[in-house]
């Protein structure tokens, strides 16, 4: 609900703090004293447009608000005017005005004859109805199967125009896939071919340098076998003067086993450069490197993206089957939509009438009693809501034909009937303004709209400005205004009043005077409400 409202300055009003309670909060005053800028300064705080003073400030307190605005249930929501632009604060921090106006558009509602209305927005009219109808359940099952329906139209819808392309596309794949499966290669294949290239490359290499070794093992003048062979008969001599050197001799004859070994291992390598070989392990890789190059891969990706291309064609090749498949699936979610649909109409249509006609009761006691409220449905292409486009037409005076709410019906008009549509349907908020709705009205009909002002009370909060006092008497909280003009200057009083003051203001508001006769029916009145 709305506790505080907190004026530090807007226009004449300064430093002014309202606190409001549950239930029923009505402003009164004299005529011309600004009773409406109250609300003004709420519709401020909330973004309203207008050439505003220099350090207008205004802040509204909420409480046991459940949104992901809130804090601990806390909602402050506050404007003000520096160097010519607007500021604004969502509990303390500076924030945008569209993400201020998304915080507090399902706290309150405002309704006025100079004041924005929600009855003027088309779209608001199915909200109130489906409300009304007890519609939320058929809504979410309808919309289950629309938004399937739309899913199922996208996917034909691409399905076919992959047909379209699929003689080019088919014809692309295969060649792809003719392409790498002649190619067939395996996982490492690159790596090995590599090293046999480069093995072959060096057959040249290798057979000079076995050459150059055989010579200086033993064809050679002074080789390796000659010059070993020497030193084990130099060592031979010498052998039996020390045990060292028979180790020694046994080495170098082991050695001299070993070089024969090596010399008959060279001996028999018969390398011969295998020009073919050379040639088709070239190509092979000529052919990985260029696949590669062109797909945009390495080898083991060409390899996958065959999988891939081979599946891709399976695909294609079932598109006929898929697109069969989805149209039928397709119609049959539009039947089952349809046929929602027009249970979801039905029931409208039947509500509507409903509607209508406790409507037009509750504003022929508003005294509007050649009102005609009438809920027109037609129908429409299906979207997200249905078939129905549902609005409010209205004629406030006899022999008028009913038109759409928005283009006949005054603001005083328009606020008698969203009072009548709160008692009916109920409220979407839990705390709503109500600026001057009784104007105009006296008598008994003065009685009926406060009595429907008051029982409406009993289930939302209420902020009322008014002028009736058959309305002030049902309030849980009377505050007062008044407008004080001195030195040159204008200064706003509000203040809630109770007792002895209360009585004084419903006199003022019966008669215009306070005097004995007044205050007695001040208080006939009162005692009348208070039993």
């Amino acid at each position: 609900m709305l506790t505080h409202i907190n004026i530090k300055k807007f226009l004449y009003m300064e430093d002014i703090s309202v606190e409001l309670v549950k239930g029923l909060n009505v402003f009164t005053g004299e005529t011309g004293v600004g009773k409406s800028l109250v609300v003004d300064a709420v519709e401020f705080a909330f973004g309203s447009k207008g050439n505003f003073d220099e350090n207008s400030s205004v802040e509204v307190v909420f409480e046991d608000v459940r949104s992901e605005y809130s804090d601990d249930g806390i909602l402050i929501v506050s404007r003000e005017i520096r160097n010519g632009k607007s500021i604004y604060y969502l509990n303390g921090r500076r924030s945008t005005l569209s993400t201020l106006k998304e915080a507090v558009k399902d706290v309150l509602e405002i309704h006025g004859q100079h004041h924005s209305q929600k009855l003027l927005d088309k779209n608001y009219h199915r909200v109130i109805l489906d409300k009304y109808a007890g519609l939320d359940e058929d809504i979410k099952e309808y919309q289950e199967l629309y938004y399937k329906y739309l899913e199922l139209s996208k996917k034909e819808k691409e399905l076919i125009e992959m047909q379209s392309k699929r003689l080019q596309e088919m014809d692309l794949l295969k060649y792809q896939l003719e392409e790498l499966e002649s190619a067939d290669l395996k996982e490492g294949e690159k790596e090995e071919l590599e090293e046999k290239f480069r093995y072959l490359n060096k057959i040249n290499e290798i057979n000079e340098s076995i050459t150059k070794s055989l010579i200086n093992i033993s064809e050679e003048e002074n080789s390796i076998l000659d010059k070993l062979s020497q030193v084990i008969k130099d060592i031979q001599k010498i052998s039996d003067t020390h045990t060292e050197f028979k180790n020694i001799l046994e080495n170098l004859e082991e050695a001299k086993v070993l070089m024969s070994e090596t010399l008959f291992s060279l001996s028999n390598f018969d390398l011969e450069i295998d020009e073919e070989e050379i040639r088709k392990v070239e190509e092979r890789l000529n052919l990985i490197n260029r696949l590669e190059l062109k797909y945009n891969t390495d080898e083991k990706g060409l390899i996958i993206l065959k999988e891939q291309i081979r599946s891709k064609i399976e695909n294609l090749e079932n598109l006929e089957d898929q697109i069969h498949e989805i149209k039928n699936q397709k119609e049959f979610v539009y039947k089952s939509m349809v046929s929602k649909g027009e249970e979801i109409s039905k029931k409208r249509k039947e509500f509507g009438e409903k509607l209508s006609r406790e409507v037009e009761e509750h504003l022929k006691d508003l005294a509007l009693k050649d009102a005609k409220f009438l809920v027109v449905i037609k129908d429409k292409d299906y979207d997200k809501f249905g078939k129905d486009d549902v609005r409010f037409y209205f004629s406030g005076n006899k022999g008028l034909d009913p038109k759409p709410i928005e283009d006949t019906a005054s603001g005083g008009e328009i606020s008698r009937v969203s009072l009548s549509l709160k008692l009916v349907t109920g409220s979407d908020v839990d705390c709503m303004i109500f600026d001057e709705i009784d104007a105009g009205i006296g008598g008994k009909t003065a009685v009926l709209m406060a009595e429907k002002i008051y029982k409406l009370s009993q289930k939302y909060q209420i902020i009322l400005v008014t002028h009736l006092p058959q309305v002030a008497v049902y309030a849980d909280r009377h505050i007062f205004i008044d407008k004080i003009s001195g030195n040159n200057k204008t200064e706003s009083l509000v203040k809630v009043i109770d007792g002895e003051e209360r009585k004084k203001e419903i006199a003022r508001m019966l008669a215009g005077v306070i005097n004995k006769k007044s205050l007695q029916l001040a208080e006939d009145l009162l005692t009348r409400i208070k039993t």
